[in-house]
């Protein structure tokens, strides 16, 4: 990750973290130990601490007094909650960009489009799934709703560029992904809400239950592993 100098601490050990996490080079579940992670960083434990505390507000990672702090890892019932919030809130975001569009914002969504493309032509899964959270997250953003954003950026955003990590191997054919996001991108385009919203749930829907397979998959290799009588 490189060294933090000691004059940048505090808010940069955090975001240095965070990015690691969110680029994948701390794997789900994996344990977070301090002494390396200073050493790494060339920064004492105490700025340390105080970034891994706001990143378990975040929801990035987690501790526990046996365990101690390690990359959050996704249970069944956690992607339930996570994919069903995304659902409500991303049906009323659509609504919400149709209500106040413009050929500005249609401009900009056709961009992130564009990004969807690239990564489609490159047969790249792990661009191809950072640029689906682009267009999702650009689709909140142009709804120009604080509270609506703070929410996605909180709640949701952070935890589902964690997903992408477990799930880029998995995704769609690059051909379907396209026409998803296309069809979301044309009822848009369209004024269309009820397709927008539609478009939008079995968009989500689709990845939830993806998600879901990676989890299952998993936990039943843990099963399988755990030789405890």
């Amino acid at each position: 990750m490189g060294r933090i100098h000691r004059e940048t601490l505090g808010t940069t050990v955090m975001e240095a973290l965070r990015a690691s996490i969110l680029g994948g080079q701390f794997v789900s579940g994996e344990r977070l130990v301090e002494s390396s992670l200073a050493q790494e960083m060339g920064v004492s434990r105490g700025p340390l601490r105080e970034a891994l505390a706001r990143l378990e507000k975040d929801g990035l990672v987690q501790s526990s007094p046996r365990r101690g702090t390690y990359v959050v890892q996704f249970t069944m019932q956690s992607v339930d909650e996570h994919y069903g919030l995304r659902r409500a809130l991303e049906t009323y975001a659509v609504g919400l960009l149709i209500a106040s569009a413009q050929p500005s914002k249609d401009r900009v969504l056709e961009k992130q489009w564009d990004r969807i493309q690239r990564a489609a032509r490159a047969g790249d899964s792990r661009a191809m799934a950072l640029a689906d959270l682009a267009f999702h997250d650009t689709l909140y953003q142009l709804t120009g709703n604080e509270l609506l954003n703070r929410v996605w950026r909180d709640a949701l955003a952070g935890k589902l560029r964690l997903l992408v990590n477990e799930t880029s191997a998995v995704h769609l054919p690059f051909d379907q992904e396209l026409r998803n996001h296309r069809a979301i991108l044309d009822a848009i385009l369209a004024r269309n809400r009820s397709a927008a919203r539609a478009e939008v749930q079995r968009h989500v829907d689709e990845a939830w239950a993806r998600m879901r397979s990676v989890v299952a998959a998993r936990e039943s290799v843990g099963r399988a592993g755990d030789t405890t009588p």
